[in-house]
């Protein structure tokens, strides 16, 4: 391993490394723990600055807060908890802001198809479709944005979003190696 491809190499074995100890903590506990996403952001900010400089630091920071920023939108409404947020915000940190993007997409994409699949499984798709046609008619027709944050109230499946991430992982590094 030689110069910045070895580096990268590092970074990505340690990555995956970080992502699976948080699939494994999810699946288990339904929790990720501060200790973890924290060391994860600390890493990636430690890491591109020791090996980038002032870049590097640049790159791992604004990695870090569109990781946090997109996903804690997703907290305010109730879609997701607050240990995906601070998750993002390492997973920005490590990786970069365009792969923290990207896994966001494919782990919405993903956790869609979950969700899906657990509608079907427990026949509640259609009772679900009725109650998503009324609040999409509320908030875009009738323009009662407040029905956008009664979402929250109500009573969803929940599964671990680690499920949705780990797989969106996988798929954004395969398409970041091509």
């Amino acid at each position: 391993m030689e110069g910045r491809g070895g580096l990268i190499l590092v970074c990505l074995g340690l990555f995956i490394i970080f992502i699976t100890v948080a699939l494994i903590i999810d699946v288990r506990y339904s929790k990720l723990p501060n200790k973890l996403t924290m060391s994860g952001t600390i890493f990636g900010l430690s890491f591109h600055t020791w090996s980038e400089g002032w870049d590097g630091l640049l790159f791992s920071l604004i990695g870090a807060c569109t990781g946090f920023l997109i996903v804690f939108v997703l907290y305010v409404i109730g879609a997701l908890g607050a240990g995906d947020v601070k998750l993002f915000a390492a997973i920005g940190a490590i990786m970069g802001v365009m792969f923290v993007m990207q896994t966001l997409v494919y782990a919405i994409l993903w956790a869609g198809l979950i969700g899906l699949f657990l509608l079907l499984i427990q026949r509640k798709i259609r009772t679900t479709s009725r109650k998503l046609a009324g609040w999409l008619f509320s908030i875009l027709a009738l323009k009662k944005f407040e029905t956008f944050f009664e979402l929250k109230q109500q009573k969803n499946i929940k599964f671990p979003f680690m499920y949705a991430v780990f797989p969106a992982v996988a798929v954004t590094i395969y398409y970041s190696l091509l």
